[in-house]
């Protein structure tokens, strides 16, 4: 029988790929159900919290003392701790011509909690204004808004596939937080200001070798804890989520949360500013940084920003604690009057402000744990070797590294190859990827290119009759683990005619498996031009430009037009 079991699962996962290859919609669910035999603990978590949603309408025929008796009860799914809305029937109304009874009209008077369930009525407290005898009650079916959130010791992967199953009801209007928690007042707080009804709170414990994660289920008005359970993980049911979480990434367009920024934002990046071991979100406009406390983008440090001089137009940013003293320094390098500067930023705990540590007329860039620098002509752009920068009680130049001909700062990233060594995969100016071992001999070039990239500008010269063309800042190249690089890819609104914008973009992933380069597509159809991105824990955060770079519904609205759109994506397994 177990054999039969195991083999109904593996076929289900070879229909599954063949499906999902066929129809690239297909949900999560689906895939997660061919594979897994066993009975599923997240839909019996999901069944036992929507039975406090059901709607349902009743009456009340008692009221002593501010208790209510309601002619609902265990038969009608009535259970301890739901909360009914109370109403006032009015006189009826009827149709204005036909005279035809339309129904009654109905005002809201006031809330009741049931306190014990019995097979055909209930025992209640009216916790919020008044009520009558005759009086209505109901569980409407409008969506309940449910503030998700969940304590660091959960599996993302049980984590994200709960919220959608949740989701996919229908009943739920989902608010996520990139916070993370296990203090119930928090979770009741933040429901609070999200607008929430109702808080849901997931944590995880050991017993013994098995997982068990927790649930608890708060009202948001009063913080009245109304259910709490835990469930068994076993370990088959682990290894197939974990089997199906490429199933789980967001399906083509849609990210876990979407903000309309007031900025004019053109990169982002992470990192611990302050010391206290939790990741900053950092944006840079063209010539401000600011920083945030969270992908919900709540101002950090009292607000605080970097406002670098007059006439600078950033071109890159980065975060290194390059000086170790637990704190990463920002590392902005900036188009000024037709020249190169970088700044070296640190916050000041004290001062509490930002201090700048180092400026010089290079590029500047993060690889690894090593800060990378190179020397700027305007003829060619860039000029020289790429070399370190070390940091001996100031911040100066060390040794030159060996680079493929024509590779420059911004060009390259590492990774491993499974053979032992180290190879380097680079862009060349047309947009194209290339990699090379380390003998810089090329061992793979993409056919296609990834769309050109969005900071081109002229080789200066001694005349209008010579032409020496551009240089170019390439996007991100974003090495996970030194074995899988991440990378952007753009689609331009007509074809190769990329004067005209792009309509979406991509964010892609290239692994080499040591005999060949494979490639996938991460997160499909990023409205509008991607600007720059990075990977904080395992979400992946997009800077996104709305097509030809106006938010024309905020137009309508009356506000700002031309801020850009913050995407975060949650994709396991990064």
């Amino acid at each position: 029988m177990t054999r039969y079991v195991e083999s109904i699962a593996i076929w289900g996962k070879f229909l599954l790929v063949v499906v999902s290859l066929l129809s690239p919609g297909i949900t999560a669910f689906l895939s997660w159900h061919a594979a897994y035999a066993g009975d599923d603990p997240f839909q019996l978590l999901k069944d036992e919290t929507l039975s406090y949603f059901r709607p349902v309408t009743g009456e009340i025929t008692q009221i002593e003392d501010g208790k209510a008796i309601i002619n609902l009860g265990i038969e009608d799914s009535v259970k301890e701790g739901m909360r009914f809305n109370i109403f006032f029937e009015e006189a009826p109304f009827s149709h204005p011509v036909t005279k035809e009874p339309l129904g009654y009209a109905e005002l809201l008077t006031g809330k009741l909690e049931i306190k014990k369930a019995e097979p055909d009525q209930s025992r209640s407290e009216v916790i919020e204004g008044e009520a009558k005898e005759g009086y209505k009650v109901r569980i409407s079916e409008i969506k309940v808004r449910m503030l998700f959130c969940q304590s660091s010791d959960v599996d993302w992967n049980f984590a994200e596939y709960y919220y959608r199953i949740l989701k996919e009801t229908g009943r739920f209007t989902m608010l996520d937080t990139d916070i993370e928690m296990d203090d119930p007042s928090k979770a009741v707080e933040e429901a609070r200001k999200r607008g929430a009804d109702i808080a849901l709170l997931l944590t995880a414990v050991k017993r013994d070798s098995d997982t068990f994660v927790k649930q608890r289920l708060f009202w948001a008005s009063d913080g009245l804890k109304f259910f709490e359970t835990d469930i068994k993980i076993d370990a088959a049911f682990a290894k197939e989520l974990s089997y199906g979480k490429e199933f789980l990434m967001p399906f083509e367009g849609e990210a876990l949360l979407r903000i309309d920024t007031p900025l004019k934002g053109r990169l982002v990046t992470t990192g611990d500013v302050d010391g206290d071991k939790k990741q900053e979100l950092i944006i840079s406009t063209e010539d401000e940084v600011r920083i945030f406390s969270g992908v919900q983008l709540q101002p950090a440090l009292g607000g605080i920003k970097i406002k670098t001089p007059a006439r600078n137009n950033h071109l890159w940013l980065d975060l290194i604690d390059l000086n170790r003293n637990g704190r990463d320094e920002i590392i902005i390098t900036s188009l000024r009057d037709n020249g190169i500067v970088s700044y070296i930023y640190e916050y000041e705990l004290e001062k509490r402000e930002f201090v700048l540590l180092y400026e010089d007329a290079i590029f500047l860039r993060r690889l690894d744990d090593r800060l990378l620098a190179q020397s700027y002509s305007p003829s060619t752009g860039y000029d020289g070797k790429v070399f370190i920068m070390v940091y001996e009680d100031k911040y100066k130049r060390g040794e030159e590294i060996t680079l493929p001909p024509g590779v420059n700062i911004y060009d390259f990233t590492y990774v491993d190859d499974l053979h032992g060594g180290r190879l380097v995969i680079s862009y060349d100016e047309n947009g194209s990827l290339h990699l090379y071992d380390e003998n810089n001999m090329r061992l793979w070039e993409s056919k296609a290119t990834t769309g050109g990239f969005l900071k081109n500008f002229k080789k200066s010269s001694p005349t209008v009759m010579i032409d020496r063309g551009e240089w170019s800042v390439k996007d991100r190249l974003l090495a996970l683990g030194n074995k899988r690089v991440l990378y952007v890819k753009r689609i331009p609104v007509l074809g190769l005619l990329k004067g005209l914008g792009y309509k979406n973009s991509q964010v892609n992933s290239l692994w080499w498996n040591g005999l060949s380069v494979e490639k996938s597509v991460l997160i499909d159809n990023i409205k509008g031009t991607l600007l720059d991105f990075t990977v904080m824990g395992d979400k992946v955060v997009v800077l996104a430009n709305p097509l030809l770079g106006i938010k024309t519904g905020n137009i309508l609205k009356g506000e700002n037009p031309l801020g850009t759109v913050l995407y975060v994506y949650s994709v396991k397994g990064l």
